[in-house]
């Protein structure tokens, strides 16, 4: 996996942590626990610092990136679907589900438990509250999560936690 150095600063990742090696971590980069961190997937610390919690998943095709200066803080148990991109500043929350192709702009916060649909943009500085349902583009914040959705949270951070583990252990790879 391509892990770079950039003006002194290496990521941090933890044992336990899964990174595919396609995916790409570029300097200041700290992975917690239990992580999973899928193919394509490219975190780059260059400019800023990005921070992600135990037990998160930043799933294939995702870009994190941070301006200059400033820190994106992923909190745990957070889940970032296929092809997603969280540019910051920004804080998620722990219990967090981010889908598939969704945006996260600059200075934008999604409160704890929170879901933000697949395809939604966030745009700057925007803040999703406590247990809401958020979507669209610009995103309106819809309803409260009813207990299935945030079920469905906590079961996918579970899943890919585990899922780090297992790759650890049985991915192999069998032809170039």
């Amino acid at each position: 996996m391509p892990i770079y150095e950039f003006d002194a600063k290496q990521p941090q990742i933890a044992k336990s942590s899964y990174v595919h090696p396609q995916a790409t971590l570029i300097g200041a980069v700290e992975i917690g626990e239990h992580c999973f961190i899928g193919a394509g997937a490219v975190i780059r610390g260059d400019y800023g610092k990005i921070v992600i919690g135990n037990n998160c998943a930043i799933e294939e095709n995702c870009v994190v990136h941070t301006e200059p200066e400033s820190i994106a803080i992923i909190e745990d148990n957070v889940l970032i679907g296929h092809g997603a991109i969280v540019h910051g500043p920004c804080l998620i929350k722990q219990e967090v589900t981010i889908g598939m192709g969704a945006i996260v702009s600059v200075g934008c916060e999604i409160g704890p438990q929170s879901l933000l649909a697949a395809g939604s943009v966030l745009t700057p500085g925007k803040v999703v509250p406590l247990q809401k349902l958020a979507a669209g583009n610009p995103v309106t914040v819809l309803k409260d999560l009813e207990e299935r959705l945030l079920d469905y949270n906590r079961m996918g951070t579970r899943l890919y936690s585990e899922l780090s583990g297992r790759c650890q252990q049985s991915l192999k790879l069998i032809s170039d």
